[in-house]
């Protein structure tokens, strides 16, 4: 039996009753854990209704199957487990790609297709595999692309040629009751976070001779690894380490000036959540430009892009908001202000509502070709 929390019982009246499905394990949170920040699943299925499902009660270990197989089989049997109940749901809700895509396809054996909505990052748009099966997606009319983007959406049509009216440029929410504005520090440490994709070296490297100090919150197993890529020796002015847990990130986020996210060069969504939890916080961000920048940091009001392993270009826009605090400050204010009204987790909760609610009944059972998207 596919663990799954109780259900919630939802608010709205004309909401769909959904399936959402996680691609990894779930342990229902501590009391601890309740104090942290809501994820975007928990604040849907709290408003609006459903069941959450996840790998954490499939059984057997499956030691006898090999690697590469036993990696994939988790997330087809509960594709597959979620599909058999399917017609107790009138939409299915998928965490990522990573279970969304194994959904959309095993949905093929089912007569009933009810509508996917899969919540899209695009890790795998390079993948070989997925650009194979992409005329597949293309004409299963009801499997929805969920971007975390506008510039995401905009390359997932690109590759995968996904039609416009299942390719939604939903975007990103964030808990900003949680991650709740505070007042500037202007004699605050710089601060980073996160440990996927970042570019430690170039902040690093960055920081070294400027007179303010730079905290990085980093999982303790990962840190070994950071400090070797960010610098044989960090210099005085540099901490890393591992900050515990959501509240000890959260008080970083506080005590900070201004919180700086390194990237390196990626086309796939990445350090959005970072970049969100600051921006809530009041703080004014500095990120790097990939080629899918989140929709909610405008450069010049809410904060600053620079280039990829660009160090000087980092340091000179780093002192900027060192020599300006009024201006970090008003970035600041200006997050906060974009967070609570378009990118809160009730606002992200109310756009994803609104394409689930108007798939419900109106896709399409055929697997035909698509009409023509210029029309």
């Amino acid at each position: 039996m596919v663990e799954r929390e109780s259900e919630p019982k939802g608010q709205g009246v004309t909401s769909p009753h959904c399936a959402w499905v996680l691609s990894g394990a779930y342990t229902p949170p501590s009391q601890d854990d309740k104090l942290g920040p809501r994820t975007e699943f928990q604040a849907y299925l709290t408003r609006f209704g459903g069941r959450l499902f996840s790998l954490s009660s499939l059984g057997g270990t499956g030691r006898h199957i090999p690697g590469l197989l036993r990696r994939r089989l988790p997330r087809l049997r509960l594709a597959s487990l979620v599909l058999a109940r399917g017609s107790g749901f009138d939409a299915i809700l998928a965490s990522g790609e990573d279970i969304g895509i194994p959904l959309a396809l095993l949905s093929l054996t089912r007569r009933s297709r009810i509508p996917i909505h899969m919540m899209f990052h695009g890790h795998h748009l390079e993948s070989r595999k997925l650009r194979l099966i992409a005329p597949i997606l293309q004409h299963l009319r009801h499997v929805h692309f969920h971007c975390l983007s506008e510039s995401l959406r905009v390359r997932t049509q690109a590759v995968l040629g996904i039609p416009d009216e299942r390719c939604h440029a939903t975007g990103y929410g964030v808990d900003t009751r949680y991650y709740a504005g505070t007042p500037f520090v202007p004699d605050g440490p710089i601060a980073s976070a996160g440990a996927a994709n970042r570019d430690y070296a170039t902040l690093v490297d960055a920081v070294r001779d400027l007179p303010v100090t730079l905290r990085i919150a980093a999982d303790s197993t990962w840190v070994p690894v950071a400090t070797k890529e960010a610098s044989p020796q960090l210099p005085p002015n540099v901490e890393m380490r591992s900050y515990g847990n959501y509240a000890g990130l959260r008080e970083l986020y506080r005590r900070a000036r201004l919180v700086v996210v390194p990237l390196h060069p990626a086309r796939h969504a990445c350090g959005y959540a970072v970049i969100a939890e600051a921006m809530a916080m009041g703080r004014a961000v500095i990120a790097t430009l990939t080629e899918v920048p989140p929709d909610f940091l405008v450069p010049g009001i809410s904060g600053l892009f620079t280039q990829p392993h660009d160090v000087e270009g980092l340091r000179a826009t780093i002192q900027r908001l060192l020599d300006a605090p009024e201006e970090a400050a008003e970035m600041g204010r200006n997050a906060r202000t974009a967070m609570e009204q378009s990118h809160s987790l009730e606002a992200y909760c109310d756009r994803l509502e609104k394409v689930v609610a108007n798939s419900i009944g109106k896709s399409s059972f055929s697997t035909g070709p698509v009409s023509d998207r210029s029309g």
